[in-house]
């Protein structure tokens, strides 16, 4: 998994097995996500310049979740969405 440390704290990884090659984020934030030549898979070519926003924009326009952000070791993008039901508690439902 590829990843590029950014300022405050800002990690953006792209998951390759995940990556379509849909190129969307290059068109969300040009010049920040590019697809390499060889793999088809996206990567950070300025993440050095790069704003939080562009960051984002590609991220969140990556059909696969490919692309994930963490800051400070945690992750806050894609949210991790917890269950509304612990198995016990569907199973219970479900009877």
């Amino acid at each position: 998994m590829a990843s590029a440390s950014n300022h405050h704290g800002v990690v953006v990884k792209i998951d390759p097995r995940r990556c379509i090659a849909n190129a969307k984020c290059t068109t969300a934030a040009p010049g920040i996500y590019v697809l390499d030549e060889e793999t088809g898979v996206a990567v950070l070519e300025n993440e050095d310049t790069a704003s939080i926003e562009q960051l984002f924009a590609g991220a969140r326009v990556c059909p696969t979740q490919a692309i994930s952000i963490e800051q400070y070791g945690r992750r806050v993008f894609p949210q991790i969405v917890t269950p509304m039901f612990s198995p016990k508690q569907e199973q219970d439902r479900e009877e």
